[in-house]
Parts: C-alpha cells; structure tokens; sequence
C-alpha cells in the first residue's frame, strides 16, 4: 500500500504590492483590500490547519492584482487590469521572482515527497466572495477536485463525507463555487504528475464568516476532516 505526504498553500495569502508598483494602484488603493485583491481569511485558515496538523505550508503573499499565482502563464487574467499593462520585460520580471519562485518551490517539494513517498496530497486553501454579479453563492465551503482522477475524488468525497459529520450546520458542495478543473494551480500540477502521485484539491471557504464565530466552527471542522483522512491514510500503511 502507498504512502503519502500532504502539504497545504494558499496562493492568496496577501495583498502585499512591492514598493516599485504601488503607483499602479494609486487612487484604487482599496482594491487591494477586497476579494479581488485577497482571499480574504485564506491565509490565516491555511496556517491554522498547517499548524494544528503539523503539516508543511507555502504561502504566497504577493496580490494577484499584480501577478496571479494561480493562474496559468497564458490565462488572460494572469494580470489585472491594473498590471496588464506594464513593459513586457517587466511582466517577465514579475514572472520570474514572483511567480515561478513560488509555483517552483511547491513543485519540487511535491516532486521530492512523490519518490520518497509514493505520492501527495496537495490542499489548497482559497476562500470565496458570498456574492458574485448579483449571485448568492448557496454553500459555506466548497471542496474542488478532478473526478476523474480516483485517488483524488476519493480523497474529495471523503473530506466532504467528514465534513458533514464534523459541520452539519454548514453546507458543503463538491466542486463548488468553481470547478475543480478550472485554470489554477493545481490544475497545472495534475498535468506534471501522475494520479497515482499527486492528489489536488481545493479547499474554498465562504468570506462571509470571516472575523466570525463561525469561521472557529469552520477551522475546527476542516481541522477534524483533514485529519480524519490522514489517519485512515496511516491505518492503511
């Protein structure tokens, strides 16, 4: 039986624009502090559950309204209206220390774990705005994932499975508020490594409940699930 490793991220951790291109955002500098500039809590659940699981965790604090991590190079929206617009030797500039220095580091830490371990799991925390183009979202977390990757969506339906036992007060989807195929990090991680070897999934929570009760509600629940998947991981060994 295969053993695996996990590792949490979170792609938008900050709103953190270097001193060099703050000017793009003069006037629009409350931009930065919406959902379009953050996920707004993500970075601070990603360490609570990386903490209480003593789990490894890569952050990336850098605005996607500068360059988007979570997108890949050739997604239109890899630059915000703010950003689009800067010399491409610029743009290559933000690619390379930005960009690829944190996408590179988790590869080839999921790319050492796979041969040590057989393979990884791979959570990535985001959380989402309640209302998006007039349109309520109906769901307080949202687990994203390749169905047709089995390991995976084992994986998936098990955390959501352990959700509703941990968090019946709260509603959870599968694949929801995005599909979990959707242009994004782990997308591209599943193109580099086999089903076998690595298990992408997206933890998205509902910023409505940030800086509220409930968000401790939440934290506990993904807490519980995450290490009830582990365990059963272990017993399996």
């Amino acid at each position: 039986m295969s053993r695996r490793s996990f590792l949490i991220t979170c792609e938008h951790a900050g709103n953190f624009v270097p001193a060099n291109y703050r000017y793009l955002f003069l006037g629009n500098e409350a931009v930065l502090d919406t959902h379009r500039g953050i996920d707004i809590g993500a970075g601070a659940l990603a360490e609570n559950l990386a903490d209480s699981l003593k789990l490894p965790l890569y952050v990336n604090v850098v605005s996607r309204l500068l360059i988007d991590s979570n997108r890949s190079k050739f997604n239109p929206e890899l630059y915000s209206e703010f950003s689009k617009t800067l010399d491409p030797v610029v743009k290559k500039f933000l690619m390379k220390k930005y960009y690829t220095a944190y996408r590179q580091q988790v590869y080839e830490w999921i790319k050492e774990r796979a041969r040590k371990t057989d393979s990884v799991v791979h959570l990535s925390i985001h959380t989402f705005t309640p209302v998006l183009k007039g349109e309520v979202r109906s769901a307080d977390i949202g687990i994203l994932y390749d169905e047709k990757r089995e390991p995976e969506a084992k994986i998936s339906k098990q955390l959501v499975n352990e959700l509703g036992i941990f968090a019946p007060q709260f509603v959870t989807k599968h694949n929801y508020p995005y599909l979990g195929t959707a242009d994004g990090f782990t997308t591209y991680l599943r193109k580099e490594f086999r089903p076998q070897n690595y298990s992408g999934i997206e933890i998205e929570v509902n910023n409505k409940h940030h800086s509220k009760p409930q968000m401790e509600e939440i934290k506990k629940a993904l807490q519980s699930a995450v290490r009830s998947v582990m365990s059963e991981e272990a017993a399996l060994c």
